[in-house]
């Protein structure tokens, strides 16, 4: 392997993409190239260099591709290296596209599976060198079609056909490119913060308070619309028939509201309370068939 070159490198102009320089002097061997031609830039020097003149890569690379650190022979003391990025599907894709459009600039849409699928299956070991095809990966290409629609664009509008896709702009792919086109996650620090539950606010049960104007309106409307035979239930024992009437208006007005006692936690706990309060209040009525009862049993 060669370990210096055959020009001055440091004496080359270079354009300001660092693409290509006044002299048309590259690689190894010194020669020019086209655009078009894939071509390896050193991490070390920045010179560019054919593909086919290195000998760390064994296939043809794809047009666009710059998902890799490469090394010349003359900056790592006689000895090539090349390493590949690990690529995410959404990548992966972008670039066959990008590579496709450039390699046949005629055509407006490619087929997802003849087309996009078939150069992913062609250049796999390239694109993805170690990992095994699944049974599933060209369901996981359409997904990123599909999904990612702010880079690759539909043709079902021109075409009416499913399954054509090319790129919104056919702009040359990079790591800072990516960086804001693919979807990212926010990376988790690891402790959940624990939802703290608040305690239930006890009901005001005193006299006067809201909670007893409401239990005292639900236990004085007997079913709605019927009836009641039922004394009216008061707290108040100078409770006035104005008031009764009131609080009968008010109970209508209520119906509406309180449609389903349970669905509120403190009417119901306040509603407990004062059923208890009601039972010690005519607590007489209810007991007097029971005593009738006993003193029967005694008389006997």
């Amino acid at each position: 392997m060669a370990t210096q070159f055959k020009y001055d490198l440091d004496s080359l102009e270079w354009d300001s993409a660092h693409r290509h320089n006044k002299e048309g002097v590259y690689c190894y061997c010194g020669l020019d190239y086209n655009d078009g031609d894939p071509m390896l830039q050193c991490a070390s020097c920045s010179q560019l260099f054919h593909w086919d003149c290195v000998s760390c890569l064994k296939s043809k690379p794809l047009r666009g591709d710059s998902f890799f650190r490469f090394k010349c022979s003359v900056c790592n003391g006689g000895t090539e290296e090349y390493e590949r990025d690990t690529l995410s599907w959404v990548q992966v894709v972008y670039l066959v596209l990008y590579h496709l459009i450039l390699t046949e600039p005629d055509k407006k849409y490619f087929r997802w599976r003849e087309n996009i699928c078939a150069t992913i299956s062609d250049n796999w070991q390239n694109l993805m060198p170690g990992k095994a095809k699944t049974a599933t990966w060209q369901n996981t290409v359409a997904g990123c079609l599909s999904t990612h629609h702010g880079l690759f664009k539909s043709g079902f509008d021109d075409t009416q056909q499913t399954g054509n896709w090319t790129l919104h702009a056919a702009v040359e792919p990079s790591q800072t490119h990516f960086k804001a086109a693919v979807k990212s996650r926010e990376p988790r620090s690891g402790k959940v913060k624990a939802e703290t539950k608040k305690p239930r606010k006890k009901a005001d049960a005193s006299v006067g308070s809201a909670a007893e104007k409401d239990i005292l309106e639900v236990l004085n409307d007997s079913n709605g619309s019927k009836k009641s035979a039922r004394p009216r239930v008061s707290f108040s024992d100078d409770e006035s028939d104005n008031e009764a009437k009131s609080s009968k208006r008010k109970a209508k007005r209520r119906r509406a509201e309180l449609k389903n006692l349970e669905d509120d936690a403190d009417l119901l706990q306040s509603f407990e309370f004062f059923s208890q309060l009601e039972k010690k209040r005519l607590g007489g009525q209810t007991d007097k068939p029971e005593d009738l009862d006993s003193d029967n049993d005694d008389s006997a």
